[in-house]
């Protein structure tokens, strides 16, 4: 296992300091964001060690399900920034991460994939959520532009007798897969084009290859099924938002 301290990490930031340096170089306005973003980083992820240390070793189920809430309701304030066209952008994110959450975890605990333990649920829902934040962004982006984008094509679907399901099925689709795209790209490629965390995780811990093969295994069937999830119902309430109960078409924002 790789011994990895301060003294690691310290010298580790050589590497922020390259990225500054050529981002300066080529004149390209990020210095600061890269700065701020590499204290930031480190701050946050000291803290959160410290706070899964406390809740590992306390092994409250409560803590546990707090922790989950607190990742989930980031996350869907995060996506939400993408809802640019229209409103109520984080309720639908937060019902659309939670169901990713709760479905996937609850096949897997239900499988006796994992256990009901904090090493496992916190990191894991960890990854189910960061994903789901990141399809339901994309699927709000895509379906917001693409709608107001084909207003016209929309409204005349309207007017010759289609429902607003039939009217915007189209972009609906093309929204859904939008956002489940990363992780399609994910699927085809994993092994080949990259090793992913948390497979350059466990070798790097010491953990044969093929059993870290197993759990990447584990991990990206996982996400499939909660990017799936979360992206349809992303799209489906999302797509609501367009129109009223006259099955009118109406742009919010």
């Amino acid at each position: 296992m790789i011994e990895t301290g301060y003294a690691q990490v310290l010298a580790a930031v050589l590497l922020a300091v390259l990225a500054i340096v050529l981002a300066k170089i080529k004149s390209i306005p990020v210095e600061k964001e890269i700065a701020f973003g590499t204290v930031r980083s480190f701050v946050q992820l000291v803290a959160v060690g410290y706070a899964l240390e406390f809740i590992f070793s306390s092994r409250s189920f409560w803590l546990v399900m707090l922790s989950v809430g607190v990742m989930i309701m980031v996350g869907a304030h995060t996506a939400a920034n993408r809802a640019r066209h229209f409103r109520g952008g984080f309720i639908i994110a937060f019902v659309s991460m939670t169901a990713a959450s709760l479905v996937t975890l609850g096949v897997m605990l239900a499988l006796d994939i994992i256990r009901t333990e904090a090493r496992y649920i916190i990191p894991l829902a960890g990854m189910i959520i960061s994903n789901s934040m990141n399809a339901s962004a994309v699927t709000f982006d895509r379906i917001g532009s693409d709608l107001k984008s084909n207003r016209l094509a929309v409204e005349t679907a309207l007017a010759l007798g289609k429902t607003w399901r039939q009217a915007s099925m189209r972009f609906y689709r093309d929204a859904v897969r939008a956002g489940m795209i990363s992780i399609l790209n994910f699927m085809k490629t994993v092994g080949i084009v990259a090793l992913p965390g948390a497979m350059t995780g466990m070798i790097l811990a010491g953990a044969s290859p093929l059993e870290a093969v197993l759990i990447q295994v584990v991990v990206a069937y996982m996400l499939i099924s909660a990017v799936t999830i979360a992206s349809i119902i992303a799209g489906e309430m999302a797509v609501r938002r367009f129109f009223n109960a006259a099955e009118q078409f109406v742009a919010e924002r």
